[in-house]
């Protein structure tokens, strides 16, 4: 007769911990931060480059080894560049403690020295020196590799420079990061980045996935404000993608989890007003983007709206402030840190040209974006401005919705507008 073997109790399950994914650290050029000397230039360059330099050397050398890693008297040349350079108030500070650094690299605080690269990065950012930006936070990253939060900025600024295997990489550290510390904004936030970035590269199946995941935690979390972004970017692949869902839907839901006066106001507005130029509801589109241009104060931000501009006159036919508004897009696409936005302002002009019929114009326009899109890696402003050329060499004018397909959009438009009013004298971010 057979014997049987007392049954062991069950052991729960392995909580297999998921290991930090390693993060790419350098773009395409071939030497390291060389963004900086290019966007910064003359001796300021230079001495914003040694200086990070000096960061990354610190940060790569263990505790217990820092003592002497500078030359003796580094510290006092380093103050005597600075004082001559007679740099802008805002980087005095920090270059102070990069300075302080050189000269006492083992009792050096980390968190003054993460704070002095995070407060460069600020001010590159604003002057739109993107490079420089994301080298700087990427050393404060580097420096506190446990922050969930560092690791999102520095994705959230190589994807604002089209450099997608480095941002996903570091999206991807912020999630495994946040998961471990229970840290859900920046949770949230990278699944929203990473979101983005597949827009950017036109996978869009991962990009909804990827804002569904941002939406179910900032519920999940109650985070209201990241809750709007993730309705937001979801009306985004709604009109996108033509996936049977009512893009408005999702509009409402992000109007009403931002509320009145919101920062973020703008953005959505803009989204919104684009979505309305695409089914051909160009006055309600041109009453938005021009309430919300008061509240652009980046020049790639304006950029991007005057073209909005440009667009949404053309279709109703108005010439004048269509030339006006491509005027003004043209001047700022000119401009050396134009390159973020300067592909869909463009592509904005194009399309108001040639529901114009101003077709050399057009023609001109899908030019520029197209070698802006190219440079940038922007497929799908690429695919799209290339898919408009041949359209313009048809030469065939825009035909315009019937007015009854635009007065379904009239509440809405007059709900964000009033909803903007607040925000007089404030500024938003598009990008």
């Amino acid at each position: 007769m057979p014997v049987s073997l007392p049954q062991r109790p069950a052991r729960p399950p392995a909580r297999r911990r998921v290991r930090v994914p390693p993060a790419v650290t350098r773009g395409p050029e071939t030497l390291a931060a060389a963004g900086i000397l290019d966007e910064v230039r003359g001796d300021l360059g230079v001495l914003l480059w040694r200086s990070l330099r000096n960061v990354s050397l610190w940060t790569a050398t263990p505790e217990g080894r820092r003592a002497g890693l500078f030359a003796g008297g580094a510290a006092d040349v380093r103050e005597a560049e600075v004082r001559e350079l007679a740099v802008e108030p805002e980087l005095v500070a920090p270059l102070s403690v990069l300075v302080r650094l050189l000269e006492n690299p083992a009792g050096m605080d980390l968190e003054r020295v993460v704070n002095a690269c995070r407060r460069v990065a600020g001010w590159a950012e604003q002057r739109g020196a993107l490079a420089t930006a994301l080298e700087y936070t990427q050393a404060a990253a580097l420096a506190v590799p446990e922050s969930a939060a560092l690791a999102y900025a520095v994705g959230r600024l190589a994807r604002r420079r089209a450099e997608y295997d480095r941002a996903e990489s570091w999206y991807t550290r912020a999630i495994v990061q946040s998961r471990r510390a229970g840290d859900w904004q920046s949770y949230a936030r990278a699944f929203s980045g990473l979101g983005n970035l597949f827009v950017q590269k036109g996978n869009f199946p991962a990009a909804a996935r990827a804002h569904r995941r941002c939406l179910r935690s900032a519920r999940r979390h109650c985070l209201r404000e990241l809750g709007g972004d993730a309705l937001h970017d979801l009306f985004v692949l709604a009109f996108e993608t033509r996936d049977g869902e009512n893009p408005e839907g999702y509009a409402r839901a992000a109007l009403a989890a931002y509320g009145p006066g919101h920062r973020k106001l703008p953005r959505l507005a803009y989204d919104i007003a684009y979505y309305w130029t695409l089914e051909g509801r160009f006055g309600p589109a041109l009453r938005v983007v021009s309430a919300i241009l008061p509240h652009m104060g980046d020049m790639e931000e304006r950029m991007v709206v005057w073209g909005a501009i440009a667009r949404a006159a053309g279709g109703m036919g108005d010439a004048r402030r269509y030339r006006s508004a491509a005027e003004e897009t043209w001047r700022m696409a000119g401009t050396e840190t134009a390159t973020d936005a300067a592909a869909r302002a463009l592509l904005g002009v194009a399309h108001g040209a040639a529901s114009l019929g101003e077709w050399d114009e057009a023609e001109r326009a899908l030019q520029g974006a197209l070698g802006y899109a190219t440079e940038r890696q922007e497929s799908k402003i690429r695919l799209t401005a290339e898919a408009m050329l041949d359209f313009v060499h048809t030469r065939r004018r825009t035909q315009l919705a019937p007015a009854a397909a635009a007065e379904e959009s009239e509440s809405l438009a007059a709900d964000l507008i009033r909803a903007l009013a607040p925000l007089a004298g404030e500024s938003a971010v598009l990008v």
